[in-house]
């Protein structure tokens, strides 16, 4: 493959006419110029170029030859402004994944103005309720809530988390007066990586009391709305996100348990699979989510951006 970069200077000095002008723009020597175009015309096995001190022209091979050594300088050129464009311009494809509650709830609001001003981007949106690998999916970045982000993981913003049960629930099994209470009743959890064996909880009060436990829940699903749907049913107590049930803790078809206790809450983040240099619409993309946060959430975008 030694004569590709060769082609690229007999290109430059056939169109500049002179060994000298293309010694200067490629930031070579002459001598090592004529070289380059002596062991291509070895390679080759023909001369391509006839030399005398006052100019140079082509021979019939070498006019040959130019034609396809311009198409592959071209093509080349061609591949580097299309690489240059996918990185500095919002052009192309943009692979995004949410869980099916962040996706209508933030992801889609969020990218409103985003997908209006920018035509020429593609955008792919995977709704999946579980940690897709963004590697293995080709996905550029995800919008997650987790116990918190990792490093080089995007905050956006903190989200409360709340213990609630269904009337029939709480009517049919024994009192929650104290966190261990908890302990002794069904549980229903949000497991993204599957089954697991216990989950840990940890709880404050207003007294500045703490509590840590350990919990074995008896359900377990990696899909929120499903999990809700159970706690709605009276199967067992779960924590979910204040958002995700305020319209039922106001209808009364769940009750909120250990008013008086505080959860370790959530935190909303962006992760993504590229490293310096980001592309531009990956950017753009960041930095229009970040901004729709920070319009819903402005305290909590504020605590958590001061991390």
């Amino acid at each position: 493959m030694d004569y590709l970069p060769r082609m690229v200077i007999f290109s430059r000095v056939v169109e500049l006419g002179a060994f000298s002008k293309a010694a200067r723009e490629l930031g070579l020597t002459s001598s090592s110029v004529s070289q380059h175009i002596s062991a291509l015309e070895s390679i080759l096995g023909t001369t391509l170029l006839h030399r005398t001190t006052r100019k140079l022209s082509l021979t019939e091979a070498g006019q040959g030859f130019y034609a396809h050594c311009a198409r592959i300088v071209a093509l080349a050129n061609e591949a580097r402004d299309v690489t240059e464009s996918l990185h500095t311009e919002l052009v192309g494809e943009l692979r995004i994944a949410a869980s099916s509650f962040m996706a209508p709830e933030y992801l889609v609001p969020a990218l409103d103005d985003f997908i209006r001003n920018h035509p020429q981007l593609r955008i792919s949106i995977d709704v999946c309720d579980h940690n897709v690998d963004l590697m293995d999916k080709s996905v550029d970045l995800a919008l997650r809530v987790g116990r918190a982000p990792g490093p080089g993981d995007i905050p956006l913003a903190r989200m409360e988390a709340v213990l609630c049960a269904a009337p029939s629930y709480l009517q049919a099994h024994p009192p929650i007066r104290r966190p261990e209470d908890m302990l002794h009743h069904q549980l229903l959890f949000f497991s993204p990586h599957g089954p697991g064996a216990s989950v840990e909880l940890t709880l404050r009060n207003r007294a500045g009391q703490c509590a840590q436990l350990r919990l074995t829940p008896r359900i377990t699903a990696n899909h929120a709305r499903s999990l809700r749907q159970l706690a709605v049913q009276g199967h067992g107590l779960g924590r979910f996100l204040r958002s995700k049930v305020q319209d039922d803790l106001k209808s009364g078809r769940l009750v909120e348990v250990l008013p008086d206790w505080s959860l370790e809450g959530y935190c909303a983040f962006i992760t993504t699979r590229h490293r310096d240099p980001v592309p531009a619409k990956i950017l753009a993309c960041i930095a229009q989510i970040r901004d729709y946060f920070a319009r819903r959430h402005p305290q909590q975008h504020e605590d958590v951006s001061a991390q």
